[in-house]
């Protein structure tokens, strides 16, 4: 099995880091052609999009051991295919993501890491970091289907593939 281990890290400035969990969504197209959002849906259903619905900044200044010690955790856990990858930017840089999505033969690893990441950030839940409310039927836990972390390009991060 493949991890990621993370080598080097240098935090150059008071740049966010992002912790981000996303859940599956169907969408629909109307009379318009407009594609609208139609409901969200557990994690095991297929052909959906991630939807992010918690997102939490992490800043520098504030929060310096807590980024390293997710970030250590998370080169070891991520999806090693999907990661690290370029996938968006704010006005200040680009930002790296590190991805663990939901997978049905994975599941318990996803859900001890879903955890272990509540467990240390349980603010990530609270009302103000809520971008999207989930169904109030269900499980919160059972619409989780994506962790992503992102640190901003603009620190200086190295890693090694490692063979276990």
């Amino acid at each position: 099995m493949r991890s990621l281990e993370l080598k080097t890290l240098q935090i150059k400035d008071d740049i966010p880091l992002y912790v981000t969990l996303d859940s599956l969504t169907t969408y629909v197209v109307n009379e318009n052609r407009d594609l609208k959002r139609y409901k969200f849906v557990t994690r095991n259903a297929d052909s959906c999009v991630y939807t992010p619905v918690y997102m939490l900044k992490l800043y520098p200044s504030s929060s310096k051991e807590k980024i390293v010690s997710l970030l250590e955790y998370f080169f070891k856990v991520c999806d090693v295919g999907a990661s690290p990858q370029c996938m968006w930017k704010t006005d200040d840089c680009d930002y790296i993501s590190l991805l663990l999505p939901y997978t049905r033969y994975d599941q318990i690893k996803f859900d001890l890491v879903r955890n272990k990441i509540l467990e240390q950030f349980p603010e990530l839940l609270m009302p103000e970091n809520c971008l999207e409310k989930l169904p109030d039927y269900g499980k919160m836990k059972d619409y989780i289907a994506s962790i992503e972390v992102a640190y901003p390009e603009t620190w200086t991060v190295e890693y090694e593939m490692i063979d276990s």
